[in-house]
């Protein structure tokens, strides 16, 4: 039989979805394994009810188990700075972490209207890592400033990852019952801006792992984003779950678990799932249900095209209720 789990925060059983997956992210036996989907609506701009319903529109279309709740505001930055071209810029960013950030406040209520409209399914709010942060709001050039000084590097990103993971803290209050930090620098393509593994162990991960913390006792999911990424780099990260491109880069399906103790989260190859039939789409799901002995929380390796084909994602959907023989 399944495991019943109980909510660590208000004490309260969770309904069957959102049990199925804190089982399934603990290494539980489950009944199936669960499944959702996320895409990027383009949302920046809109206001936290658009935001929550495109959410909630998109779950209920394909009866998924989870909604990962995406984090498309950018970080409050002072009016007129668009992009640094002076390093001394970097100190007005977030120049108080203790401050109330408007994109932070938008996210908090886009996540109380989706929880208040969708008691029964578990919900996962998306942080992307300190760096990634600054890099989203102000541009790739960031990096450039920040690999020339350490000491700014450290100054900077300190403030970001305190303000995040006050955020990441207040979490259970909103009866969020995952955090998904989306971790960028460990790879070997574009999506890492050239850092070397120095770099990342010296000033990315020890604020990715803050806001990790902060968030104890929800599910933490660790996206390991990029091709050639190294799970190593990771094994000091305290999350339960890994989602990554498995087609592209290492761990293995069986590895995650077998090797670093992460349940996997993956299924559907973000890049080539643009063009798959519904059948080939059962096939790789079946696949990698198989790979992970179904310990698996069935998913996208990354954000989905917008446009992907809705026959691919119902698919995606149905293939976690096939039997594995």
């Amino acid at each position: 039989m399944p495991h019943t789990f109980v909510s660590p925060w208000n004490g309260e059983t969770h309904d069957h979805q959102t049990r199925t997956f804190l089982a399934a992210a603990h290494g539980q036996q489950t009944d199936r394994p669960p499944v959702g989907a996320w895409i990027h609506y383009g949302s920046s701009f809109w206001t936290p009810e658009q935001v929550a319903e495109a959410h909630l529109r998109f779950y209920h279309q394909y009866d998924w188990d989870y909604i990962k709740v995406m984090d498309d505001f950018r970080l409050q930055v002072p009016d007129g700075l668009d992009e640094i071209t002076d390093p001394a810029q970097l100190d007005e960013v977030v120049p108080d972490p203790k401050a109330t950030l408007t994109n932070l406040v938008k996210q908090a209520e886009v996540l109380r209207i989706i929880r208040a409209e969708a008691p029964e399914a578990a919900i996962i709010d998306t942080i992307f890592s300190p760096v990634q942060t600054l890099v989203r709001a102000l541009g790739e050039t960031v990096i450039d400033y920040l690999a020339a000084d350490t000491e700014l590097a450290h100054r900077t990103i300190s403030r970001v990852a305190t303000a995040l993971a006050d955020y990441a803290a207040q979490l259970p209050d909103l009866d969020v019952d995952g955090l998904f930090l989306a971790i960028n620098g460990a790879s070997t393509d574009s999506t890492s801006f050239g850092l070397s593994p120095e770099q990342f162990t010296e000033w990315i991960s020890p604020y990715d792992i803050q806001v990790l913390q902060a968030a104890e006792g929800l599910v933490r999911i660790g996206h390991l984003h990029g091709e050639g990424a190294d799970p190593d780099l990771l094994t000091d990260y305290p999350f339960e779950v890994l989602n990554w491109s498995d087609k592209v880069s290492a761990p293995r399906i069986p590895e995650a678990r077998q090797r670093y103790g992460w349940i996997p989260m993956v299924g559907l190859d973000e890049i080539t799932s643009l063009y798959w039939t519904p059948s080939k789409a059962r096939e790789e799901i079946l696949q990698a249900r198989r790979a992970a002995g179904d310990q698996i929380i069935v998913a996208p390796n990354c954000t989905l095209h917008s446009d992907g084909s809705p026959l691919v994602l119902r698919e995606l959907r149905e293939s976690v209720d096939l039997p594995l023989g």
